[in-house]
């Protein structure tokens, strides 16, 4: 085989080696995530309890066909057709004020992702529904800061998969999050941390029992939710730049 030859069969394999990876880019565009705070609160005295979690969905993923993010034939796109979704552990929160910008800490926490294609949540307030199915993966993040100044919330944060797991998509793909997104993932998200979800405009906010569950993390508590959203991008690290030039398939193994 002469050199010429031998090029273009090496540039072809890694080309197709770089496309079956489908690993996001160093800095690409990794997720998109619609969500909501859930604030724990005392069922009687309506107080904050100090701790809390959230629950999302994703309307993109890089590397899963968006009509794989939802149930088949749904014709509605949000938390009720969803089959991807991800909860918070339970988080602990404190907060700081500088003048008249207060700083709401999380101490470190984890965001697990959910597979359930026969299923979706009712609606935001199934708590359950956000955590049921395949557990496909975990990212640990430390201890982050939620900035709330004139309604808005804003927060970076970035995080390691500290767990990922094959699943199967209705095509028959196995995927792995890790594989899309070896190098983790840089959230960049803005939420109205201090406005809270109302059955009616301007209403009172609305207040569900989470007291008791089925699910993996139970909360224990009332709750109150806030919006947020945002999006997530592959920060990427030695290992995701060797996967993306097809020079082998760093991090397609689970981590337990």
């Amino acid at each position: 085989m002469n050199k010429r030859a031998a090029g273009m069969l090496f540039g072809a394999i890694a080309a197709i080696s770089a496309a079956n990876a489908q690993v996001v880019p160093v800095g690409g565009m990794g997720q998109h995530i619609v969500a909501r705070n859930i604030v724990g609160i005392d069922c009687k005295t309506g107080q904050p309890t100090g701790f809390g979690s959230a629950v999302l969905y994703f309307p993109y993923i890089a590397g899963i066909q968006e009509q794989y993010l939802y149930k088949a034939g749904a014709t509605v796109k949000d938390p009720t057709t969803a089959v991807i979704t991800g909860v918070f552990s339970k988080i602990v929160t404190s907060q700081s004020i500088n003048y008249d910008i207060a700083n709401v800490f999380l101490e470190p926490h984890t965001i697990s992702y959910y597979y359930h294609p026969n299923s979706s949540p009712k609606d935001w307030t199934d708590f359950d529904g956000f955590q049921t199915g395949q557990l496909i993966g975990t990212y640990q993040f430390q201890k982050n800061m939620f900035t709330v100044a004139k309604g808005l919330s804003f927060v970076v944060n970035s995080g390691p998969w500290a767990y990922t797991a094959d699943f199967v998509l209705p095509d028959g793909t196995t995927a792995n999050l890790r594989n899309f997104m070896p190098g983790g993932i840089t959230v960049a998200v803005i939420g109205e941390l201090g406005t809270f979800v109302s059955a009616t405009p301007g209403g009172a906010p609305q207040v569900t029992d989470l007291s008791r569950g089925n699910g993996p993390l139970v909360l224990g508590s009332c709750a109150v939710m806030s919006p947020f959203s945002g999006s997530g991008t592959n920060p990427g690290n030695q290992d995701s730049t060797r996967h993306l030039l097809g020079l082998g398939q760093a991090g397609s193994d689970s981590v337990k």
